[in-house]
């Protein structure tokens, strides 16, 4: 039996709370944030390599004709979001974590070497969204994005875990205790497993 390293993608409308997940995740040493790759420009708080590697549509073409990309999506500002290739391999054990749209979310979960956990970020109600997005400035597309935020909820169901971001303690005390469950469940496995191997070389040793 092989244990699977992890791979925790988060996904939810725009506001909702995800990139807050993902810095926690990073900065707890829990799990290493994995960069997508986004046509569109950066914000005044992000980091080229960080949150996104933020590219030109050609640049974002030629990695997808490549093959460095394994899904694409075009959002709401007709910006592409693509992610990397990495996210299909497990030769490093270090836990992943990065931000994908649900249909990435399931192809990318059918398709990697990982062991998949999503995680679904929302809001209480549309009301509390909307007031996020023009706390933050986002107030293009507004109408685009609730729809959407909308659409994305019928997908809740796919995922593993679906987290309501309320207040921020709650909200990252509810993840922690996610993502401390699927690690010790991890940890338990290996265990498990390394006993077994061990019981197979014992087993085998002595036969005559």
């Amino acid at each position: 039996m092989q244990v699977k390293p992890l791979l925790f993608v988060i996904s939810g409308p725009s506001g909702a709370g995800k990139g807050t997940a993902l810095d926690w995740l990073a900065q707890s040493g829990l799990a290493q944030r994995v960069p997508t790759y986004t046509t569109r420009k950066a914000r005044p708080t992000e980091t080229h390599g960080t949150e996104y590697n933020f590219v030109s549509e050609e640049t974002f073409v030629n990695l997808r004709e490549t093959g460095e990309l394994i899904e694409y999506t075009r959002t709401y500002s007709d910006s592409y979001y693509g992610s990397p290739r990495e996210l299909l391999l497990s030769r490093d054990p270090t836990p992943l974590a990065a931000e994908l749209e649900p249909t990435g979310y399931v192809k990318v979960r059918s398709m990697s070497s990982r062991r998949v956990i999503g995680i679904f970020v929302t809001t209480r109600t549309e009301s509390e969204l909307r007031l996020r997005l023009a706390e933050r400035g986002q107030i293009e597309n507004v109408e685009t994005r609730l729809r959407v935020r909308n659409f994305q909820q019928t997908w809740a169901w796919v995922y593993d875990y679906v987290l309501v971001n309320q207040n921020r303690n709650d909200f990252l005390g509810n993840l922690s205790t996610v993502v401390n469950c699927e690690l010790i469940r991890l940890h338990g496995m290996q265990y498990i497993t390394k006993s077994q191997e061990e019981d197979s070389i014992q087993d085998y040793g002595s036969v005559e």
